[in-house]
């Protein structure tokens, strides 16, 4: 049997890293460093459980289920019955918020023997509102399947209940690939979807303010359930509200996880692909930054149309090519150099020293620069200039400020094993990517051509089918189901704007959330009614109108033309619409 099939996790692991990143927050994900799940802790085949079990319990890094058949059924029953430990963190820095665990099924050939299955494992989630409380190096998470109770340790003290908001289990394969083994024995052929079965019909899960339920599954083969599964985990947080996170002094430690993310993948290797969030990105998106990382582009601009989803792909990107380890700042008229670069800063008694800006602190990671053009480009990142360019550069700055045949500051263009006191070597992840408005490109700082050619730009435009867009937002966030050919309001009025400037579709869906939380029961598919027009006039004015300021008058007058007739306005609405689309307009 081959395992090779296609499947999602990677991107949902990178998602989820990413979706925690900005809380302050990280998942453990226990297991992964390892791609043989008994590299070094061996199944005994007598028992169906660890065989050197005091080691693997005290360092848990896989939940074994033994898998029988019984009257012809798949039955999954865990190796360790009642509570047991499945997972550990290094929750020294007190911001781990997730654990994702992998299950190794362990096939019962008979009451004496057993073989793992190595090619039937299936991966177990739980996420907390807050993180675990900081410990050590090695605490464990104990969970029992029968009650959907999950205690942690931290750092030998007792066992507390740890409440969890989201659980669920993920196969990783087509539910229709087949093991042909001998099971309870009988040689017989398993279906992993039977497993998967089996497995959630075992766990049982209670998440805070749910009652006592069977595991949910979602097939990770399948792109969609990729794309419901990023949606449910994220409205779980919603749900549980803000965490109050406090972190706590970072211990050195032996996270698995945290390991895995010093190891190195060459670019040209990488496959990005599609954003399992994001809605509306040209399929030609992900073709070029393909083949810019695949053709030796180390850095990347996306610029396009506001709201169009260039911040979001620049972390997406950053994350697949770094593990989540990334920095992202936001362009600023006031930075300079030393911002970026560093520079002599006092440090008292009339003394100065050499201090490395943002960039420099973060050498070994992607750097992401949000709004670049909004900063003075070329003066910012004018000393990087020779840098991009694959050659060294020598910084104005000496390690001794007094002594003049001090060594300078030397910013390396490749990684260097053992650099020198005066010498800044990249990590291997390290790269720029940055994101551009197209609607500022022309009013704000510009780029030079001899720097902007060191960058692979990737052009993230608006969706070319205005209504489809919306028409799959709603399927995918609201469940709407929408008559085929339906013609739709907002996507034709959303086309005119477009004529006249561009946006993208976080405005319009900034939009859509508007109009429902004034109407719940808005028909986006449908000619307005009386409600459905106010709410649409209200959404106008406080998303689309600023996003107008300063077209001119012709275009003011047949943009306010199409939403008369396209939103069915009449009498005050009628006038309304025409006086405040003229107040932004030139």
């Amino acid at each position: 049997m081959s395992n090779s099939s296609v499947n999602f996790f990677a991107d949902f692991r990178t998602w989820l890293k990413n979706f925690l990143k900005p809380k302050g927050l990280q998942p453990t994900l226990c297991g992964f460093k390892s791609k043989k799940l008994t590299s070094d802790h061996d199944v005994d085949a007598t028992t169906g459980k660890w065989k050197k079990e005091s080691y693997s319990q005290s360092k848990p890094i896989r939940w074994l289920f033994q898998i029988r058949s019984i009257e012809g059924s798949i039955i999954a029953l865990p190796a360790s019955p009642d509570m047991a430990n499945i997972g550990f963190h290094s929750s020294g820095q007190g911001n781990k918020a997730a654990l994702v665990v992998r299950i190794l099924p362990v096939i019962s050939i008979s009451e004496e023997q057993y073989t793992p299955a190595h090619e039937m494992e299936a991966y177990a989630v739980f996420a907390f509102r807050e993180p675990l409380e900081a410990g050590g190096n090695a605490d464990p998470t104990a969970f029992d399947p029968a009650t959907g109770q999950m205690q942690h340790r931290v750092q030998g003290n007792d066992y507390k209940p740890q409440p969890y908001i989201f659980a669920c289990l993920l196969g990783v394969f087509p539910r229709q690939l087949e093991l042909h083994t001998e099971l309870s024995e009988v040689f017989q052929t398993v279906n992993y979807g039977e497993l998967i079965d089996a497995l959630a019909a075992a766990i049982h899960v209670t998440s805070v303010g749910e009652t006592l339920e069977q595991i949910p599954v979602y097939d990770l083969s399948n792109k969609n359930e990729l794309e419901q599964l990023c949606k449910d985990f994220e409205a779980a947080f919603v749900k549980a509200g803000p965490s109050e996170v406090k972190k706590a002094k970072a211990v050195s430690g032996d996270d698995e996880e945290e390991n895995e993310d010093n190891s190195y993948t060459d670019p040209a290797n990488i496959e990005i692909s599609e954003h399992p969030g994001l809605l509306g990105i040209d399929q030609g998106v992900y073709q070029q930054i393909n083949a810019a990382l695949h053709s030796g582009k180390q850095h990347m601009i996306f610029y396009g149309p506001p709201g169009t989803g260039k911040t979001t792909l620049a972390r997406w990107v950053a994350g697949n090519l770094s593990k989540s380890k990334w920095t992202m700042i936001t362009g600023s008229a006031d930075w300079s150099s030393q911002d970026i670069i560093g520079g002599y800063q006092p440090i008292g008694d009339g003394q100065i020293k050499f201090f490395p800006g943002v960039l420099l602190r973060n050498y070994d990671r992607p750097l992401i620069i949000d709004e670049l053009n909004r900063c003075d480009i070329d003066k910012v990142i004018g000393p990087l200039f020779t840098v991009l360019s694959g050659q060294e550069t020598t910084l104005p700055y000496r390690i001794d400020v007094e002594n003049p045949d001090s060594e300078q500051f030397t910013i390396l263009p490749e990684p260097k094993a053992e650099p020198l006191k005066h010498e800044f070597a990249p990590g291997y992840a390290w790269r720029m990517i940055a994101t551009i408005n197209s609607i500022d490109k022309g009013s704000l700082y510009q780029m030079s051509y001899a720097l902007s050619r060191r960058f692979g730009w990737v052009y993230v435009d608006v969706p070319s089918d205005k209504s489809g867009f919306i028409r799959e937002y709603l399927k995918r966030e609201y469940s709407t189901s929408i008559v085929p050919d339906a013609s739709c309001p907002l996507g034709e009025f959303w086309s005119a704007i477009n004529e006249v400037r561009e946006i993208g579709p976080a405005l319009i869906i900034d939009v859509i959330k508007a109009i429902r939380a004034i109407n719940g029961e808005a028909n986006f598919f449908a000619a307005p009614t009386p409600e459905m027009r106010i709410a649409i006039l209200d959404a106008v004015d406080m998303v689309l109108l600023p996003m107008l300021d300063g077209i001119v008058e012709r275009d003011a007058d047949k943009l306010a033309k199409k939403a008369i007739e396209t939103f069915q306005l009449e009498g005050s609405e009628k006038n309304r619409i025409t006086e405040r689309i003229k107040s932004v307009a030139v």
